[in-house]
């Protein structure tokens, strides 16, 4: 009788994301190929003479303007706690707000990234949601009033540097930036003193007061013009751009690359400048724009990963390292992450760039050969395991130790560039600093794909392609370059590597394809089950007889006095109803159980629980979404007299008259039986074109069926139905879980089973009688109504055909039933419909497979 609740089908969703990345890539595709368009078959030469010619004083000079353009974006989050009136340690503010922006300036999508991360740190520090808001609010507004601004001012004193790369004169684009300076002044009036919010029809946007508009402006000012000035003094000295107009196209570039949602508006934003800056040599803007990235982007990511593996030393000297502690934690395994990340992509990137003679040892050819392959490997293996640190998996952590302690060698044995030989140790510091982080149990293959990651790889293994076809634009492709081994063999080499990766590749994605998902935790042994009895004959609710199906893991509390029985599926650490035990044991159990999906990597998921323990569920930040209900049969002093039981009275009588008749048979003598019911079950099964399932439903297992008595519905021609009973004596409830009957049985034969356990219940001391549950049922059908129950009673009403569910209902209305409602306790947003899909499939597999 216990039904599984049916769910929204994920698909549209998933789709959803393919198209965004599809969008992605197609943009980046898109400016990759504009780009190699403004070069001739030399491009890449010409960027490495222009990127030579970028001097060492220039290097520092943009390292230092891309520093102290960070710590302005600090003093967002500085605006943002003083309007929250909010005081916190101002290392906890300078480390989040850098990692912040640090994560947001790579990844993209600053607003959501950056607020991630501060979500996690400042909520630590005791933040509400709205405080938080604030800060993100502040960061986003600066931004944008800053770079408003300053693109008008550059319109408007600069015209001619916007004028060479729009068809228009120098005056109209004068005329443009004196309107956004007039637009911009009208909306200082109207914010006033005290904010105002605007928008347009739905779509609102609150605006601070004057005063903060003023502060995060002008502040926004300076760090945009320190971030601009760190990739103008990258140009070379004879560009003929002033700096305040260069600042306006700087700022169309940034946009442009925020637009395209690709990360750090890669391509996009060198393409914008290419074009904006029509009179600089476009090798010129190239080699400042890859001078640039290293100072802006990858050097403070490098930062990240120092001052994380300086933070994991536990043994603080003063109070101030400690906070830096506390501030860090949460976020190692995602700092460290991203520089695994960012190692692997420089190894890609290194071994399809030709390394320069000057830069190749002396050691045999085999040996740089193999060095180069090896290199080019770790790095595809880096960007592959990324995800698992994020997660927190240990497996991932010992791979991703092993190989930035030992790549070192083959990058050096192969010519690669001291920068990318240098970041690795750095990173198997870190990795070693920050070992505990790093506790997840499970296979790589186990670990669910997130999609913004797997669009970071597909657009790293796009780019790496591109690169080698525009490195080596000028050798003309032959079936002979496969098999040319030499010292200056560089398109060769980088052949071969880009085919390792993609082998390796392909073979990672078909493994996850073949790799099940599902593989089940163990299930317990014959003496893990005989200790469970005592528990489950202290047990309020028969649901906890589950237990002894076998095909669920048993998680016990520390007495042995309680238990939560539990399986895996997909993504999800499912937990069959509430901890089964005493109330202190089992809130005790439900905390254990979050601790060990976090352990697993896995999202926790409670299935059908009671509303006794809603506070836990939300101390742990899961969201209760309502199943359905359990309908439950009040069985003191039930009996068959009286008009309002007529219909079960007369149901009972027609089947004394066809000869049926019942009895319960005690556990020790199922066993005899056993034949004669599986007979029947198979029919049952056969009649009904269905198999058997599990998790939340016993099966025909004979160890799970000599667990417990047997009640049998027999004619002259012997047992013609019957139903596994359990008890729960302490709540006085019985109830059944396996049914099944002859093909042939009298019409009638299940009512006449369930009138007759309930005479047998009530007879025996037995309170009520739970027919288990109905799924999508007793939903808020208010046009208010959360949007789970909209949904789930539009399920109910279009798919009657494939499930009935109204039928179930009134098929357990007709005994006159009390509803008991029962829940789903899972992570909200995205988690909840994976969690939803994880327990269906999870109840539709065959426990005996």
């Amino acid at each position: 009788m216990r039904s599984p609740a049916a769910i929204p089908d994920p698909k549209a969703a998933r789709w959803r994301r393919l198209a965004a990345i599809a969008a992605t890539v197609l943009i980046m595709v898109m400016a990759l190929r504009a780009l190699a368009g403004e070069f001739d078959d030399h491009g890449y030469h010409q960027i490495r003479i222009a990127l030579h010619a970028v001097s060492w004083p220039q290097l520092v000079l943009a390292t230092v303007l891309g520093m102290a353009s960070y710590a302005c974006l600090i003093g967002f989050d500085a605006i943002g706690l003083r309007r929250a009136r909010r005081n916190l340690p101002a290392s906890r503010v300078g480390i989040t707000a850098f990692l912040a922006h640090a994560a947001g300036q790579t990844l993209g999508f600053a607003a959501l990234t950056g607020g991630a991360i501060r979500m996690r740190s400042y909520g630590r520090a005791g933040l509400s949601l709205a405080e938080i808001g604030q800060v993100v609010l502040m960061s986003t507004l600066g931004f944008v009033f800053g770079a408003w601004l300053l693109l008008a001012l550059a319109l408007w004193l600069e015209p001619a540097a916007a004028a060479r790369a729009l068809p228009l004169s120098s005056d109209a684009v004068r005329l443009i930036g004196i309107a956004l300076l007039a637009a911009f002044a009208v909306m200082l009036v109207a914010v006033g003193r005290e904010g105002r919010s605007i928008g347009w029809r739905t779509h609102r946007v609150w605006l601070p007061d004057r005063r903060t508009t003023l502060e995060v402006t002008a502040l926004s000012v300076v760090e945009l013009c320190l971030a601009s000035a760190a990739f103008y003094v990258l140009l070379p000295g004879q560009a003929d751009v002033g700096f305040i107009g260069f600042v306006g196209l700087y700022l169309v570039a940034v946009v442009a690359g925020l637009v395209s949602t690709v990360p750090a508006g890669l391509g996009v934003f060198e393409w914008s400048l290419l074009k904006l800056l029509p009179q600089v040599a476009p090798a010129a803007v190239l080699a400042a724009a890859v001078a640039y990235r290293v100072t802006y982007y990858l050097l403070p990511l490098l930062a990240s990963a120092v001052l994380a593996a300086l933070a994991s030393v536990r043994q603080p000297l003063r109070s101030g390292a400690g906070v830096v502690w506390g501030t860090l934690r949460p976020w190692l395994p995602q700092i460290i992450a991203l520089a695994v990340f960012a190692a692997g992509t420089l190894l890609l990137i290194d071994g399809t760039l030709p390394s320069p003679r000057h830069r190749l040892l002396t050691a045999p050819l085999p040996i740089i050969e193999t060095s180069h392959l090896l290199g080019s490997l770790g790095g595809v293996v880096l960007l592959l395991i990324g995800q698992g640190l994020q997660r927190r998996s240990r497996v991932a952590w010992w791979i991703a130790l092993a190989l930035c302690v030992l790549l070192p060698l083959p990058v050096w044995l192969r010519g690669g560039h001291a920068l990318v030989a240098l970041a690795l140790p750095v990173i198997a510091i870190a990795l070693w600093a920050a070992r505990r982080e790093f506790y997840r149990e499970g296979a790589l293959l186990d670990e669910a794909w997130s999609w913004p990651w797997l669009r970071n790889v597909a657009l790293v293994l796009l780019g790496t392609l591109w690169l080698l076809f525009f490195v080596y634009s000028h050798v003309e492709y032959q079936s002979e370059l496969w098999w040319q081994f030499a010292i200056s063999g560089n398109a060769p080499r980088a052949l071969r590597a880009l085919l390792l990766v993609s082998l390796v590749v392909v073979v990672f994605g078909v493994a996850r394809l073949l790799h099940s998902t599902r593989t089940p935790l163990p299930a317990p042994d014959a003496a893990t089950l005989a200790l469970l009895r005592p528990v489950l004959a202290q047990a309020q609710d028969t649901q906890a007889s589950l237990a002894m199906t076998g095909d669920k893991a048993i998680l016990r509390s520390e007495a042995g006095d309680g238990f939560v029985m539990m399986q895996r599926y997909g993504g999800s650490l499912i937990s069959m109803g509430d901890p089964v035990g005493p109330p202190d044991v089992a809130r005790t159990l439900i905390w254990k159980f979050r601790e060990e999906a976090d352990r697993l990597g896995l999202r926790p998921v409670f299935y059908q629980t009671s509303g006794n323990y809603w506070q836990t569920y939300l101390d742990l930040g899961l969201t209760l979404v309502k199943l359905g209900e359990e309908a439950l049969v009040p069985l003191q002093g039930f009996s068959l007299e009286g008009s309002a039981r007529a219909d079960l009275r007369q149901a009972w009588n027609r089947g004394k008259r066809g000869g049926l008749s019942f009895r319960i048979v005690d556990a020790d003598q199922v066993a005899a039986l056993l034949p004669a019911l599986k007979a029947i079950s198979d029919a049952w099964l056969d009649e009904k074109a269905g198999e058997e399932k599990g998790f939340s439903l016993g099966s025909f297992d004979p160890a799970y069926l000599c667990s417990f008595p047997m009640a049998l519905v027999e004619a002259d021609d012997g047992v013609v139905a019957f139903a596994n009973l359990w008890q729960a004596p302490a709540g006085h409830e019985l109830s059944v879980d396996l049914m099944r009957h002859r093909p042939d049985a009298p019409k009638g034969t299940m009512d006449f089973l369930f009138i007759e356990l309930f005479l047998w219940g009530a007879a025996n001391g037995f309170t009520r009688f739970s027919l288990g549950m109905a799924p999508l049922t007793g939903l808020a059908e208010h046009r208010l109504a959360g949007r789970w129950n909209r949904f789930a009673n539009l399920i109910a009403r279009h798919g009657e055909r494939f499930y009935g569910f109204s039928g179930l209902r009134r098929f357990k209305s007709k005994f006159s039933p009390e509803w008991r409602p029962r829940y789903l306790a899972a992570p909200g947003g995205v988690h909840l419909p994976a969690a939803l899909l994880d327990v269906t499939r999870l109840i539709s597999l065959d426990p005996q497979r």
